[in-house]
């Protein structure tokens, strides 16, 4: 069966960060050079701080239209705390709940507290989605032979 640990072989552990000093004109860029659509908040020693989205940007500036000067804002003002996290061990399943309550599109993955990964929801929709087909390959098989 198919757990995160499945997902990071497949996808790499690269996790693109930021830290929360840095403006928003800078997330922007990272963003949108890596084609993705959240960075991990770090501190300098690789903590956790927080999280920041496409969304959470869009949030805050839907707020303030008449401030929509990325440079003089920072990270820390608009990224999200209390990110939630994950395990490699951890089944698609918990991921998609912890995704659907939680009402976010990216999870961290952590061993003994340190960053290792992060998984979106499309990484565990196309894995759920494999692993599907393999299930569905693997009854037809038996179907087909078992005549």
């Amino acid at each position: 069966m198919a757990n995160v640990q499945t997902i990071l072989d497949q996808k790499g552990t690269t996790v693109f960060s930021i830290t929360p000093e840095d403006t928003l004109a800078h997330a922007l860029l990272k963003l949108t050079e890596h084609k993705i659509g959240a960075l991990l908040v770090l501190n300098e020693q690789g903590d956790i701080k927080g999280i920041i989205s496409e969304r959470d940007i869009i949030r805050h500036f839907s707020h303030k239209l008449e401030h929509l000067n990325t440079a003089s804002v920072l990270v820390k003002e608009v990224m999200t705390v209390g990110v939630t996290c994950i395990k490699p061990e951890q089944t698609l399943d918990e991921c998609l709940q912890l995704m659907t309550a939680g009402r976010f599109r990216h999870l961290p993955v952590l061993v003994d507290d340190k960053v290792v990964g992060m998984i979106s929801i499309g990484d565990v929709v196309k894995a759920a989605l494999e692993e599907r087909d393999f299930q569905i390959g693997e009854l037809e098989h038996y179907i087909t032979n078992a005549y």
